[in-house]
Formats: C-alpha cells, structure tokens, sequence
C-alpha cells in the first residue's frame, strides 16, 4: 500500500509538472510574439540592446527550465522559493519592456506556475506579489514621461487582476488533477479487490468442483463394495469388505465436511 502511495504521488507529480511545462511553452510563445513590438517600440541605441538583452535572457533561460523538467519536477513542489527565481527572471523583462500586449502577459506564468505546483497558500502568495510588482511597474511606467505607456497597455489594474486570477485558475486546475487522481487511485483499488474477489469466487468454486467429484469417486467405490460384499458368502471376505466400505463412507463424510 506504501509503495501504491508513493507511486501515485509521483504520478501527480509529474502530471503536474507536465502541465507547468506547458505553461513554460506559453512564455517562450508569448516572448517570440511580443519580442519584435517591444523592440519596435524602444529607443534606438542603448534602450534597444537593454531589451534584446533581457528579451534574450529570459528567453534562454526559460527555455533551460523547460528543457530541465526531469530535475525540477521533484524540486520545485518541495521548495516554494525557486519561483522567487522565476519572478526575478521576469522582472527585468517588465521594467524594460513594460507592461505592453503581448509580453506583459508574460508575467501571468509565475503565478500560474505557483497555483500547479504548490498549494493554495503559496499560490496565493506568489499571485500577490506578482500583482504588486506589475502594479509598481505600471505606476513607475506610467509616472515617467520619457517611458509613456503606449496606446495598446492595459489598463493599470488590469494586468495585476489577472496575476491574482491566474494564480486562482492554477490552483483549481491543481486541485482539479489531484481529484482526477485521487478518483483514479479510488477506480484502481476497486478494481484490484473486485479482482481479488472474483478470484476467490473461482477459487473456491474449483474447490466446491473438485470436492464433488472426489465424494462422487467415494460413493461410487462405496456403491461397488456394497455390491461386492452383498455377493461374497466368505465370512472373512465379508469383514474385510465391510472395513472397506465403512472406511470409505468415513472419508466420505470427512470430504464432505470439508
């Protein structure tokens, strides 16, 4: 049973963590897409290699946790704060590029990531930190005139609101594949005892088959050696068949008991 246990909570996790791979799919996406308008939009010069720079760190290095799935899927569900490293990954990105369509969407991963892989509490957590860093990011944006938002920004409470539903829409399909995997576990076990059972039944019922026939082959020999004796005029052959016969209606009462 211990064993079953372990074997279905390393099954969660790597469902879970398949699932946060996909997530980690949708920011290398997200990325690719938004990279050229951000660069459209910075200045040229210094502004521009800042972006590329942090539209190419982030790229690389998301794609180096997708591609490392096999080693941080036991790792990041025991401990909470390597999506601190995930959110410091993204903040250089924000304060360059802003909070524009579509690469502020990027910011919508760590707390979606944190809804999968850890529990609510965490969840909760990381979405509002996330929030609050997308809402100072957006302040700052918005106060500096040489940093204008531009016209296709969403509006400044929008993209933190979304942080808190994507860590809630992580959660819940968290809880969603726990479930899935719990009613499966459920569906297994069911299975194994009514297999367990059915193969008691036949069992048993081979026995119940194999006891029959063996009285049936008792009766039968008690039956000849009843006639046999009911022929036999010799008193000694008459004693011997008749020890014959009571020892076989004996273990023919003995099977049958049994």
């Amino acid at each position: 049973m211990r064993a079953n246990a372990l074997r279905a909570n390393v099954l969660l996790t790597n469902a879970l963590w398949a699932s946060a791979r996909r997530v980690l799919v949708l920011r290398l996406a997200l990325i690719a897409v938004g990279a050229p308008a951000a660069l459209e939009r910075s200045a040229p010069g210094g502004p521009t290699h800042l972006t590329a720079g942090a539209l190419l760190l982030t790229f690389t290095l998301s794609y180096a946790a997708f591609r490392a799935g096999e080693r941080l899927g036991p790792l990041v569900p025991r401990h909470r704060a390597l999506l601190a490293w995930d959110m410091a990954l993204v903040a250089p990105l924000l304060v360059v590029a802003g909070p524009a369509l579509p690469l502020g969407l990027v910011c919508l991963c760590t707390p979606l990531l944190a809804g999968l892989l850890h529990d609510r509490r965490g969840a909760a957590g990381y979405a509002v930190a996330q929030a609050a860093l997308v809402a100072a990011l957006t302040a700052a944006k918005g106060g500096l005139p040489s940093l204008a938002l531009p016209a296709h920004t969403l509006p400044s409470l929008a993209l933190p609101a979304l942080c808190l539903l994507a860590g809630a829409a992580g959660a819940c399909l968290r809880d969603l594949l726990t479930r899935f995997d719990e009613a499966s576990r459920t569906r297994a076990e069911t299975a194994a005892r009514l297999a367990a059972t059915q193969a008691a039944r036949t069992e048993r019922d081979r026995l119940a088959r194999e006891m029959h026939d063996s009285v049936s082959k008792t009766l039968h020999g008690l039956a000849l050696a009843a006639d046999a004796l009911s022929r036999t005029a010799d008193p000694a052959a008459v004693h011997h068949q008749a020890r014959t016969v009571a020892e076989a209606a004996r273990r023919a009462a003995a099977e049958s008991r049994h």
